[in-house]
C-alpha cells in the first residue's frame, strides 16, 4: 500500500482527443486553414494573370515604339528619308498591319504605323500569348544640324483601321 500511495499519479491531459481543442493542437484545424490559404491564393494569382500579361505586352509594345523611333533616326539621319527606307522599318507583324501611311508636308515626314506588342505564357495553366497593338504617328522634322529628332505620339485605332495599308514600291 505504501508504494501506490508514494507513486505519483498520471497526470490527465487537459484537453481529451476528438475534441474541438484537441484537433486545434493535434494540427488539423490549422492543415484545413493552410489549404484554405493556399487555394484563395492560387486563384487570387490565376485571376490577376491576364491583367500582368497584359501589362507586360504594354510593355512589350513601348520598347517596340522606341526602337522604332531610334531606327527611323537613324535612317533620316542623311537628310533623305526614302519610302522604301520607311516600309523596311515597319513591315507587317500579326495582329497588327504595320505600315499604314506616309505623308510629306514639305521636308517633313509623318508615317503612320500600327505596332504590336507581346507577352509569353507565364501561366502554365493558361498557355495562351497575350497580344495588344497600337496606333502611332512618328514625325520626322526637316533636317537642320545632325539628325533630326523623331518624335512620337500614340492615334487611336480607327486611324490605322480606317485606311488600307500602302503598297511601298521596293527601292
Amino acid at each position: 500500500m505504501l508504494a501506490l500511495e508514494a507513486a505519483p499519479m498520471a497526470r490527465r491531459p487537459h484537453v481529451q482527443t476528438g475534441t474541438i481543442g484537441g484537433c486545434l493542437l493535434n494540427g488539423c484545424l490549422t492543415l484545413c486553414a493552410l489549404l484554405l490559404v493556399t487555394v484563395v491564393s492560387a486563384w487570387i494569382w490565376l485571376a490577376t494573370q491576364p491583367g500582368r500579361d497584359e501589362a507586360k505586352a504594354r510593355a512589350d509594345l513601348r520598347a517596340n515604339v522606341e526602337t522604332r523611333q531610334q531606327r527611323l533616326s537613324r535612317a533620316a539621319a542623311d537628310g533623305v528619308l526614302h519610302d522604301a527606307e520607311i516600309a523596311q522599318l515597319f513591315p507587317p507583324e500579326k495582329p497588327a498591319e504595320g505600315l499604314v501611311d506616309i505623308t510629306r508636308q514639305g521636308e517633313s515626314i509623318t508615317v503612320i504605323a500600327e505596332m504590336p506588342g507581346f507577352a509569353p505564357p507565364s501561366a502554365f495553366i493558361l498557355a495562351h500569348q497575350t497580344m495588344v497593338e497600337g496606333c502611332y504617328a512618328f514625325l520626322v522634322p526637316p533636317p537642320a544640324h545632325g539628325a533630326p529628332r523623331v518624335s512620337v505620339r500614340q492615334l487611336s485605332d480607327r486611324t490605322c483601321t480606317a485606311g488600307a495599308p500602302l503598297s511601298v514600291p521596293a527601292r
